[in-house]
């Protein structure tokens, strides 16, 4: 598989093949020339003339997955025993390839870093102490070398001379291509910082600024000499200076990533809203900040903005449910009156009322009123839930009796649409602790929907059971049923579903709102389901709600969340 390597891996493997090579040659040349002043080469010389064609293979070696480091210490390593065994065969400490050992750290310096220099220094100071003691200890093997010495000498140092100036161009090369890498990369942040809408800064640890880009004439209308020098005081507005100098002390002292909104000063002396996000320069503190400032001017107004409409709204709210609230008395006074006086005249209790047509009138003012009567009671309730206002007062009581006094109310309606009430509540349900008249409230809300959804034949039935979950009421019906869309539109205050036969109905959208409500007051909450010609199913989750047999309220019934529908 082939290995992709960046431009940069690919010229120092190049100039490594390129030094190998001239090392090689090097010795191609040496060995050619100690053959032709010592003639045919002994044994010992063979592993010599090897060692200095050894480069070539590693500069072969370089074509392939090997990395670079370990064939760089393989030559230096192979340098040093190379001019230790050649050191050894010429002369010992006295040999004239001795003075090639300060090659080597050289070429290590050319290779790698000061750990490699380290090491090759130690390579061939363990060589030239190996070829001191053999000479020490008498057993270097006589040289064939017939040239003066000093000439040989020369020859040596002329090399040396070469090698040494193959390794002073690489090195060269290096450096260059190091320069130039660097002033691409100063080059490419100069011109990201240069062409950045957001304001880039870099400040001394105590948030003094030491170079601005370019935006901050559109940001502050200030020029970048004009902000160098400036301290944190100067620009940031006095209410914001603790939360900037905190984030400075962050990043330039703790190496901790830091943000902060703050209100920066403009050049004529308006403010504008910013957000800076500052970071150590180096990755590490203490020392210089490098900050990134935009400008947030815009998203602050937003976020004024909506929190000015969620105000308003809310006082709205409130003033619309005190209203509501307000005017409880006002509506059920007269109303009280008007259904009381016209029930007076219904059952005639002080005389006949004379013609029958205003016997029938009186009937309709009767069932008007108490009808009107009704619909304010479900939106005064609602705007109490809504101010906060509508206070439980939990208690244990019968459900068979709330449940049976529900089904009264409805009674006469069911009857006269020909819907069947059904009753279950049971064992363990007949107890319950919550709120009477709230329960009350929500069993007749819920019978009284399935009874004008349902038509004549139909079954409205309300069951009570208790399980691991708490007390469940559900209020089912065999009705018309609601289509999968509109069941989420069910359940908040005023919304109904449109159709030919809702809009028959009357009712304000508020029962099952005031069910929902009620329920959640208790800690638990409503799910509806239905199904187009079938019918519909409410069931309210009372989790709280389960009286033990000495009348106190179960504690460990599972507390569950109920989502409403």
């Amino acid at each position: 598989m082939a290995i992709k390597m960046s431009s940069s891996a690919k010229a120092l493997r190049r100039r490594f093949v390129l030094v190998q090579v001239a090392k090689a040659g090097m010795g191609a040349a040496l060995g050619l020339g100690f053959a032709a002043l010592a003639g045919h080469p002994e044994p010992a010389e063979w592993v010599a003339l090897a060692g200095l064609l050894a480069p070539a293979v590693l500069a072969l070696l370089a074509f392939t997955p090997i990395a670079l480091e370990r064939l760089e210490q393989a030559g230096l390593i192979l340098f040093a025993s190379l001019i230790g065994y050649l050191a050894i065969l010429t002369g010992g400490v006295v040999s004239p390839l001795i003075v090639w050992f300060a090659l080597v750290p050289a070429e290590a310096a050319l290779a790698g870093g000061r750990a490699q220099v380290v090491r090759a220094g130690f390579a061939a100071g363990v060589a030239f102490l190996v070829v001191a003691s053999i000479q020490a200890a008498e057993l270097l093997p006589p040289t064939r070398l017939t040239l003066p010495v000093w000439e040989i000498y020369a020859v040596s140092v002329l090399a040396a001379l070469m090698q040494a100036v193959l390794m002073a161009i690489a090195a060269q090369d290096r450096q260059r291509a190091a320069d130039l890498a660097a002033a691409e990369g100063a080059a490419m942040y100069r011109f990201l910082a240069d062409n950045a809408m957001d304001l880039v800064t870099r400040h001394s640890p105590d948030g003094r600024i030491r170079y601005a880009s370019p935006s901050s004439r559109s940001l502050l209308g200030l020029s970048p000499p004009e902000l160098e020098g400036q301290a944190p005081p100067a620009l940031v507005h006095p209410g914001d200076l603790s939360a900037i100098q905190a984030a400075f002390m962050g990043a330039g002292y703790f190496g901790r990533v830091g943000t902060a909104e703050v209100r920066l000063r403009r050049h004529d002396n308006s403010y504008v809203w910013t957000e800076i996000r500052c970071r150590p320069a180096d990755g590490s503190g203490p020392g210089d900040i490098v900050a990134v400032t935009r400008d947030i001017s815009e998203r602050r107004a937003h976020e004024r903005a909506l929190i000015e409409a969620r105000d308003a709204a809310e006082g709205a709210s409130r003033a619309k449910s005190a209203f509501l609230a307000n005017m409880s008395h006002e509506l059920r006074t007269p109303l009280n009156a008007i259904i009381g006086f016209s029930e007076v005249m219904t059952q005639e209790i002080f005389g006949p009322v004379g013609n029958a047509r205003y016997h029938e009138y009186i009937k309709l003012i009767h069932e008007s009123g108490g009808h009107l009567l009704e619909l304010i009671n479900s939106v005064l309730d609602m705007s109490k839930i809504e101010a906060g206002k509508f206070e439980l007062h939990e208690e244990l009581f019968d459900l068979n009796e709330a449940a049976s006094s529900a089904i009264r109310f409805v009674a006469q309606a069911a009857e006269r649409a020909g819907v069947a009430l059904k009753v279950s509540v049971a064992p363990g349900a007949e107890q319950i602790f919550a709120d009477r008249r709230a329960v009350k409230q929500m069993l007749i809300n819920l019978v009284n929907n399935g009874v004008k959804f349902t038509p004549r034949g139909g079954e409205v039935r309300l069951a009570a059971t208790v399980g691991s979950n708490g007390l469940t009421i559900a209020v089912s019906d065999t009705g018309t049923g609601i289509a999968k869309k509109d069941l989420e539109k069910l359940g908040r205050p005023f919304e109904q579903v449109e159709g030919a036969q809702t809009r028959a109905k009357e009712g304000t959208g508020l029962g099952l709102a005031l069910v929902r409500s009620l329920a959640a007051m208790h800690g638990g909450g409503m799910t509806l389901e239905s199904a187009l010609g079938i019918g519909t199913t409410v069931s309210v989750h009372l989790p709280y709600a389960v009286a033990a047999s000495d009348g106190t309220r179960v504690k460990n019934a599972t507390i569950l969340s109920f989502r409403a529908a």
